[in-house]
């Protein structure tokens, strides 16, 4: 069975939720457990899919290594999902780190990054725009 757009959302959804209660049982205010659970979730799941990639090119995409099975039912579904923007040229490895920097930077536009100290991107905007106007 062909892995779906669909699936990747509920595996998205998932793993934030997921993050999300680790944080808040961890005893993170809910706010700081919102940002991080979706940093953590959307940079892992970046971590898969470039791992995948770097699998991909060194080892060929053909092989039925168990690990790599798993990885392949893992990031199938992530694929499925940035596929309409992925180009179409693309070989099967630079897809996957391909995909994996869209997911980084959804990470950058959604959450931000504390560590580089970027705010979450889509607040940047917001102002950049709404003072335009102004």
């Amino acid at each position: 069975m062909p892995a779906s757009a669909l699936g990747g959302i509920l595996l998205l959804i998932a793993t934030y939720l997921l993050a999300l209660g680790t944080f808040l049982i961890a005893g993170a205010p809910a706010n700081v457990a919102i940002f991080l659970g979706g940093t953590y979730a959307l940079t892992g799941l970046a971590a898969f899919l470039f791992s995948r990639g770097v699998l991909e090119f060194f080892v060929g995409s053909d092989r039925d290594l168990t690990f790599f099975v798993v990885l392949r039912k893992l990031t199938d579904p992530l694929l499925a999902l940035t596929a309409p923007l992925t180009p179409g040229f693309l070989l099967p490895f630079a897809v996957c780190l391909y995909s994996a920097f869209l997911f980084f930077l959804l990470k950058l536009f959604l959450f931000g990054d504390a560590f580089l100290g970027v705010p979450p991107l889509f607040i940047v905007i917001y102002l950049v725009v709404m003072s335009a106007f102004a």
